[in-house]
């Protein structure tokens, strides 16, 4: 019997276990914070201090400050204007109109010359990550002030009496120098238009460069903020109906006089030029960036993730080598089996209703093939967006289990194919085995209309 009749086999087999799917669960790549930082609220400014008779006499005013949200940062297309004879070169293609709003669209979302993060489906990516991106994109609020003989003051007095300027005061006064201050609904809304609605916001996370006030609604950075110009290097880009993908390398620009700086994937960084580019370029990951097409028109990023490498000549993206290894997924017959798919859980003793069938061969003869994914990229494996998932429990004589996690979609870095990712536990070290997901297209079909099937009514 082929691959794809011991698919068939396969497929009905676990159909007999878990009739109907329902309940099936959506795979999920996002790692779990373990840093929420309730020590990010260090100046929530709750310390209660001595107020003086004037202070009580004059309230301190809680205005709203010009933020200068509507006209610069996300909200406005700069690329049109821009002096193309003074951008960075693009080695790779050839520019138009589109290609640079692509390039505008990319650099809204990054802050460094490292992705954001690798994810496929904004709802699987890093909140924290994300959260960090907003901020470095959110405008400051237009407070100007000046240490006056140890004192924070309002430059012109316009807020001498605000909120904000007593926040920074009491600051100093604790050590900590706050710089630009951001309120948490500009923050939000940037978050929103970058990507997208949907997802609680939880300002705890750990966000390095920043203390979080509560009591006033703002992000303060710690020190001077220093600007980065992130230049993305594209590859080529795809334009549909409903979203858009660019393909790019992301490089840095110190100042207009000096070369573009590239950090290689083994940690050190380069100059680029058009004598070098080829050789300090190929071999290196390329990440392509998924945008959704909003329905007012704006773009929202939908996915990171690497899709291979370029090539020597730096004409074309290749995968890399795939980074598995011999070892393969070897198992004994259980007595019984367990599928579990979101709450939905059954379990079938095959000594007693499936002797002398040949389906369970079949499966473990389809999981014998999943090869061993690599120590040094298993951490990489990206579930893919609206991947669906079954967990199987193994039982055996001596109440030995194995469980094992199958996900119907998933990636390894730097190589396009899509994979079935089966996951096993071993003691406390989790391994990672593929199988190819075009060679078992029915199982991850079926999985996939179980999927659906386990959606709520609306």
């Amino acid at each position: 019997m082929n691959k794809k009749q011991q698919v068939v086999a396969l497929t009905l087999a676990i159909t007999l276990l878990l009739s109907g799917c329902s309940g099936l669960t959506i795979g999920s790549s996002e790692k779990q914070e373990q840093d929420t930082q309730q020590s990010l609220n260090v100046g929530q400014s709750t310390a209660q201090e001595e107020k003086t008779e004037e202070e009580q006499e004059e309230p301190l005013s809680n205005e709203k400050i010009p933020t200068e949200m509507e006209s610069q940062g996300v909200f406005v297309a700069h690329y049109q204007d821009w002096d193309r004879e003074s951008l960075p070169s693009q080695y790779l293609m050839e520019m138009d109109d589109t290609a640079l709003m692509l390039i505008e669209q990319v650099q809204n979302v990054t802050a460094d010359t490292q992705p954001v993060d690798l994810f496929d489906g904004i709802e699987h990516a890093s909140m924290n990550s994300l959260l960090r991106v907003a901020l470095d994109k959110t405008p400051a609020i237009d407070l100007e002030v000046e240490v006056v003989d140890g004192r924070i003051e309002a430059v012109g007095e316009n807020y001498a009496n605000h909120v904000l300027t007593k926040l920074l005061q009491n600051e100093l006064e604790e050590g900590r120098d706050l710089r630009e201050i951001y309120y948490q609904e500009d923050v939000t809304a940037v978050y929103s238009q970058l990507f997208g609605e949907g997802r609680t916001l939880s300002f705890q996370d750990l966000c390095p460069n920043y203390y979080y006030y509560a009591r006033e609604g703002v992000f303060a950075h710690k020190g001077e903020k220093t600007e980065r110009f992130i230049w993305p290097m594209l590859v080529g880009y795809t334009d549909s109906k409903v979203s858009m993908t660019v393909d790019l390398l992301l490089t840095e620009r110190v100042d207009e006089t000096q070369p573009l700086l590239y950090t290689k994937a083994d940690g050190t960084q380069v100059e680029l030029s058009a004598e070098n580019y080829v050789e300090e370029l190929a071999g290196e990951p390329v990440y392509r960036y998924t945008f959704d097409k909003a329905q007012d028109g704006h773009l929202v990023l939908d996915g990171v993730r690497c899709v291979g490498v370029l090539n020597n000549s730096c004409t074309d993206i290749v995968d890399q080598e795939e980074p598995l290894e011999d070892d393969t997924l070897s198992l004994e017959a259980p007595e019984k089996v367990t599928v579990t798919s979101g709450e939905e859980s059954t379990s079938i003793d095959l000594q007693a209703e499936y002797e002398g069938t040949t389906a369970l061969y079949y499966l473990l003869d389809l999981l014998g093939d999943a090869q061993k994914v690599e120590d040094s990229a298993k951490e990489e494996i990206l579930i893919g967006r609206g991947a669906a998932a079954l967990t199987m429990d193994l039982d055996y004589t001596g109440e030995e289990q194995v469980q094992l996690k199958v996900y119907s979609q998933s990636y390894l870095p730097g190589i396009a194919q899509s994979y079935l990712l089966i996951q096993i536990a071993e003691g406390n070290d989790v391994q990672n085995y593929v199988l190819p997901q075009d060679d078992y297209f029915l199982l991850t079909d079926w999985m996939q209309a179980c999927s659906i099937d386990a959606q709520p009514e609306n």
